[in-house]
């Protein structure tokens, strides 16, 4: 079971429609939040504190677990950030924190739940009485398992867990169904990749002058550059199987100061994508499947050395044509459920919803219960 924390250990949860166990806390100085205030009305539905402070504090504790993901990728002290109190502008071109702006974030997401119940009957969608039956049991779940402190810190009630599950419930068997009219035929020219293996060296300088611009490579520079590519060309040569030998071990071996990519791109949008450049594009487009071009490649910051994988990879091209259909995918749906979000009506009250506060000086976290990750 996931659970969230915070410093004094206030336990509260959310569950999600597959009916998936996550806990909440609340932190130090949480104070007794009055849940059934009616915090907000969608169209006819009323959406208590409870139901939008819940909400709020699960982005939040997903926010902060993304963050120290992030900080500790690139070594970075995550007690150090001001995620939640740092500004931004808003839409109208006022200055409000990140914590504000998420908080009108949640309330966008409240409408949209609500909007996705307007819409389940165009698909024939509700929910059946064994759905009713195990939301109601998650409900007290969570309830029995979370200290009434915690129930008070987030005003959260056993309705409003109902309220919350029903909503993600049918959210998420609408999918499919919204996605039914989608064009799932992809084009051969959309889809085909062209799949390259290439050893860059960098021709750009790497020392400054008194005025700190990068001082261009001496001819002298640049022939060594390009002599590096040669001899690397040269030891690819020697491989018995030019097409799977492994020039990044063999490149590497030569020299520390190179990068070597293997990239896919779409064949007939060549111009399209920037990960492999113009001049090492026009180089594999005359070469055939496992060729090593014997020339160094001239490029505008580089010089490169160039195998042509496979003109027509076909598990890239595979890979490809499923991720436009699911571009596609996501697109339809995201238009969706704009479009019916925005036909919504919505009233916040703003004094009710201004008594949370989403600051640094709270922080929810997920975590692991060690005694069920042991079972």
């Amino acid at each position: 079971m996931k659970k969230l924390f915070m410093n004094k250990k206030i336990t509260s949860a959310i569950l999600a429609a597959a009916m998936l166990g996550t806990a909440l806390t609340g932190c130090s100085k949480a104070e007794k939040v009055d849940g059934t205030q009616i915090v907000a009305t969608v169209d006819d539905y009323e959406v208590t504190l409870g139901l939008a402070h819940l909400i709020l504090r699960e982005n939040q504790a997903s926010s902060e677990d993304y963050m120290e993901l992030l900080a500790e990728a690139y070594g970075m002290d995550v007690s150090s950030f001001a995620m939640w109190d740092d500004t931004t502008k808003a839409e109208d071109g006022s200055t409000i924190t990140y914590g504000e702006q998420q908080k009108e974030t949640v309330m966008g997401a409240i409408c949209e739940l609500y909007a996705f119940k307007n819409h389940a009957g165009d698909y024939d969608i509700e929910l059946t009485e064994e759905d009713h039956e195990k939301i109601a049991a998650a409900a007290a779940q969570f309830m029995k398992d979370n200290t009434q402190e915690a129930i008070d810190a987030l005003g959260v009630s056993e309705s409003d867990i109902v309220t919350y599950l029903e909503l993600l419930t049918l959210r998420g068997r609408m999918y499919e169904p919204m996605l039914a009219d989608v064009d799932r035929e992809v084009d051969d020219a959309e889809a085909n990749q062209t799949t390259v293996t290439f050893v860059e060296i960098s021709t750009i300088g790497t020392e400054r002058d008194d005025e700190g611009k990068l001082i261009s490579l001496t001819e002298e520079q640049l022939a060594e550059k390009k002599a590096l590519g040669e001899e690397i060309i040269a030891a690819i040569q020697k491989e018995k199987d030019i097409a799977k030998a492994d020039i990044e071990k063999i490149a590497e071996g030569i020299s520390e100061d190179v990068n070597v990519t293997t990239a896919s791109f779409t064949t007939e949008a060549s111009e399209d994508q920037y990960v492999v450049k113009e001049q090492v594009v026009d180089a594999v487009m005359k070469m055939k499947d496992g060729e090593l071009c014997e020339t160094v490649i001239e490029g505008e910051n580089a010089y490169y050395v160039v195998r042509l994988d496979a003109m027509l990879d076909e598990e890239a091209t595979e890979t490809e044509r499923e991720n436009i259909i699911a571009n596609r995918e996501t697109e339809a749906h995201e238009e969706l459920a704009e479009k019916w979000t925005y036909e919504t009506t919505v009233t916040i009250d703003y004094e009710v919803w201004g008594q949370v506060e989403l600051t640094d000086r709270q922080s929810f976290r997920f975590v692991v219960d060690e005694e069920e990750t042991e079972e």
